[in-house]
């Protein structure tokens, strides 16, 4: 009995030491401290890239595959009249001519892929339009784009259509063509009003100009009008990003993100940062602050959270898109830059518009890469769209990942209760809001756990045996670590 005692004991060692790289560290304040950084998750992690000579064969399966009840799609437009600081999706400067002959390829792209589209495919329950930016081009080449994806496209009767815009350039004739050709959910990205934040990262309108723009939008009462705020901006206060929150709020649009500014590594703000031009950015606690301040912000003011950055004040605001693509749900993509999922195949669509022209005009999908997920990945696809939730039930990984990886998680999930990130009732984890500030960390440790990159799936120790729940040894050991992901 005692040797089988201390078999458990050096087991249960070997699993706190395994797992110890992921532990959050345990104080007053975990939305402050839990942890060293904020981890990034890919959306193409743990994925085998298919050789470029056998692409064009796995796209013709991918083509053909069956997708499930439900999908969504994307068109990217990949135009910015400058290059915002802190924005990692700039590509190619506003050309009328680019934009022109972009216009036309794009069209032929959609076209002509959904001519290979099987016999009653799946609807597409949500749009989205993103860049870049959409709304860079003219009234006439966005209503040609939308049309033609509403022609060609099985879109439902109620689907979401998205289109991402800036205030500058966006004037009535555009918003008129898109509202005609069935735009029913608008994105501005405001990052903050404060207009000397504002042009310091490259934003041209003011304060007073970006809130008449949205004032004026506001009055399309057939649209869901969202705005994006970013948090961690250099020089955005906290008595900034208060009064960027009292605005907002006071414009009263449909629902409003609200996002941690990450330094991308390329920007022209990281590498201004990284050369000591803006000593006043703000510090990962300064950023768990602001958002701990927009949550207590918005609950007061009744509006409901729909996912760790994302709350709706209307039911006009669905986020549909956004949830289905957290899911995991088959998208199709087009456009240069974009990227999709759908047979099992992530792709990305070359972002160089020459080649990407040249493709479409030979008649080819203009792939960059295309890869496929493993049979975990229907777990890691339920993992990050229950912690982007908010919540997530063990019981429904049961059938998706072996029982040695489900008591890792459960272990973890222990500790971080005891870090106050979450609670724990039966099988479901509810975070909390440090819990939702630190969501890409949970998820990046699950998705180590269902990658086999953690503690090994049985111990030679316990004859190959899974060991049973127990109590873990960090109760009393990890107030004294200082571990930290």
């Amino acid at each position: 009995m005692q040797a089988c005692a201390c078999r458990r004991s050096r087991v249960m060692s070997r699993m706190d030491e395994k797992l110890a790289v992921y532990f959050a560290r345990t104080g007053d304040d975990p939305l402050r401290t839990a942890f060293a950084m904020r981890r990034a998750v890919m959306p193409w992690r743990r994925q085998q890239a298919v050789p470029a000579e056998g692409m064009a064969a796995a796209w013709a399966q991918v083509l053909d595959a069956v997708p499930g009840s439900h999908r969504i799609a994307y068109i990217h437009v990949p135009f910015c009249a400058n290059h915002c600081l802190f924005c990692g999706f700039y590509r190619n400067a506003c050309s009328q001519d680019a934009m022109a002959h972009y216009t036309e390829c794009l069209v032929a792209e959609i076209s002509r892929e959904a001519a290979r589209l099987p016999a009653g495919s799946a609807p597409v329950e949500a749009l989205y339009l993103g860049g870049g930016t959409p709304s860079a081009l003219s009234a006439q080449q966005l209503e040609r784009i939308l049309n033609t994806a509403r022609q060609c496209l099985p879109l439902t009767d109620d689907c979401e259509v998205t289109l991402e815009a800036r205030i500058t350039h966006f004037d009535d004739d555009k918003i008129d063509a898109c509202i005609a050709a069935g735009v029913n959910r608008i994105s501005i990205g405001v990052q903050s009003f404060d207009t000397q934040v504002r042009r310091r990262q490259g934003r041209q309108s003011s304060r007073e100009e970006a809130i008449h723009f949205l004032e004026r939008l506001r009055t399309r009462e057939q649209l869901a009008l969202v705005i994006d705020l970013l948090y961690g901006l250099p020089g955005q206060t906290q008595d900034v990003w208060q009064q960027d929150l009292r605005t907002t709020v006071a414009l009263a649009p449909d629902g409003v993100d609200l996002y941690g500014l990450n330094l991308i590594p390329g920007t022209p703000l990281q590498r201004a940062t990284a050369n000591g031009k803006f000593p006043d950015m703000a510090t990962l606690e300064h950023q768990s602050l602001s958002y701990r301040a927009g949550a207590a912000f918005l609950a007061a003011e009744g509006w409901n959270q729909l996912s760790n950055s994302h709350w709706q004040r209307t039911p006009l605001e669905r986020n549909r898109y956004n949830r289905l693509i957290k899911e995991g749900v088959d998208c199709l993509a087009y456009g240069s830059g974009a990227g999709g999922l759908a047979g099992g195949h992530s792709y990305a669509i070359d972002g160089d518009l020459a080649r990407y022209g040249e493709a479409v005009q030979a008649g080819r999908k203009p792939l960059a890469g295309l890869s496929v997920g493993d049979a975990r990945q229907p777990a890691r696809q339920r993992v990050t769209a229950g912690f982007e939730a908010g919540r997530l039930d063990l019981a429904g990984l049961k059938s998706l990942a072996p029982e040695s990886c489900l008591q890792q998680m459960q272990y973890l999930t222990e500790q971080w209760q005891l870090a106050g990130l979450l609670r724990i009732e039966g099988s479901r984890l509810d975070l909390t809001l440090a819990g939702r500030f630190w969501a890409s960390n949970l998820i990046f440790a699950f998705d180590a756990l269902l990658s086999g990159d953690a503690v090994p799936a049985h111990s030679s120790a316990s004859g190959g045996r899974p060991q049973q729940p127990r109590e873990p040894v960090f109760l009393r050991q990890v107030a004294d670590k200082e571990v930290v992901s």
